[in-house]
């Protein structure tokens, strides 16, 4: 984590000199009161803009109100600090527009800090003017160390604050007397002082940037980071191409290693071939010359039901096959012209048929036909 650290005054008006304090290593380096707490805190030479600090802004105490409550009897974390919030709202005579953080304290304590979502929304605008937009926002008194016994104060510059405890209020002479009695309070001081500003970050427990008022984070990459993503991006290229290259050659390779089975099959048959086309060529001049493949009987004898289902009306009387591969057949109808759908079917598919009409003794329309695939 970086070790530079800016406190500002969270600024209640326009055009305010901030109270601010520039640490390195825990160590306060300068400190002022100026309309620009950024560009003052640079003046020794640095110029690295908030990005490479962090800035925690101290809203004064008599904007803040601090409460201590009692956490309730086996809760949970959760909704112990939400029981408190609650009943710091119930307290407040403007419910409504406050903004309330709460953090545990000890074993059964839970305190409450609220401010006015006024008061943060422009001294936020007002920050942003002056290039700030703080990490954490904090109650000042917060940073006071709770002691067990007795009260300390502090001197800010433009906030003095006293606690005791939880009890955190503006360092008034009547409030004091009416707050904390005959306690005294002892003042820190010094290097005390600038030790309690070092320990700002491990008070942030109650941050007021939180809900409605969290800092948005900005998402940014060093050189490396960039670099990094270049390369990623690069090799999902390289991959994206790889596969469907990879792919394609294993179907280049299963493709080949087919042809190379189905020639290794046709071999024994049709002695070695070229190419898987030409085997298949020498396999149909095979299966011809056998007497097989499109001119044995189940194939024009199948065309032949296959058309006859078709017209309900016509039957086979007579049905004989050929070694040329021609099938013959006889066709019954009541007349000639219920036939002849029969045959046109038989043409369409690619058959090649001939017919010859008659009549039988029973007056009944006969056709003599022959099927032949082409």
């Amino acid at each position: 984590m970086n070790p530079d650290l800016l406190l500002i005054a969270f600024p209640a008006s326009d055009d305010e000199a901030l109270y601010w304090w520039r640490l390195v290593d825990g160590v306060v380096q300068a400190a002022g009161c100026d309309p620009d707490p950024l560009a003052a805190s640079q003046q020794d030479g640095t110029d690295e803009g908030q990005g490479d600090i962090r800035v925690v802004a101290l809203i004064a105490s008599h904007l803040t109100t601090i409460m201590a409550h009692e956490a309730i009897s086996d809760a949970t974390q959760s909704q112990a600090l939400t029981a408190a919030i609650m009943a710091a709202k119930a307290n407040s005579l403007d419910r409504d527009n406050l903004h309330i953080v709460s953090t545990m304290v000890g074993a059964n304590g839970v305190v409450t800090a609220s401010v006015g979502r006024d008061i943060l929304s422009a001294g936020l605008v007002r920050l942003k003017a002056l290039n700030l937009d703080p990490d954490a926002i904090l109650p000042s008194g917060w940073l006071l160390p709770g002691a067990d016994e007795g009260a300390v104060s502090a001197d800010f510059g433009f906030d003095q604050v006293v606690r005791a405890g939880n009890l955190v209020t503006t360092d008034d002479p009547s409030l004091r007397e009416f707050l904390f009695a005959d306690q005294v309070a002892a003042p820190i001081t010094g290097d005390a002082f600038d030790a309690m500003l070092a320990g700002a970050t491990e008070k942030a427990d109650l941050n007021f940037r939180s809900g409605l008022f969290a800092k948005k984070t900005r998402r940014s990459m060093d050189e490396k980071q960039k670099r990094r993503l270049g390369w990623m991006v690069a090799a999902l290229f390289v991959i994206s191409v790889a596969i469907p290259l990879v792919q394609l050659a294993q179907y280049h390779w299963a493709a080949s290693a087919a042809d190379e089975a189905a020639l290794a099959s046709a071999a024994p048959v049709v002695g070695e071939q070229e190419s898987p086309d030409s085997a298949e060529r020498a396999l149909d001049q095979r299966l011809i010359a056998e007497n097989r493949g499109n001119i044995m009987f189940p194939v024009p004898a199948s065309a032949l039901y296959s058309a006859l289902q078709q017209v309900p009306n016509v039957s086979i009387t007579r049905l004989a096959y050929g070694e040329n591969g021609i099938v013959s057949a006889t066709l019954s109808a009541v007349r000639n012209e219920d036939i002849n759908p029969a045959l046109l079917a038989l043409q369409e598919a690619g058959f090649i048929i001939t017919a010859t009409p008659r009549t039988d003794a029973t007056g009944s329309a006969q056709a003599d036909i022959t099927v032949r695939a082409p």
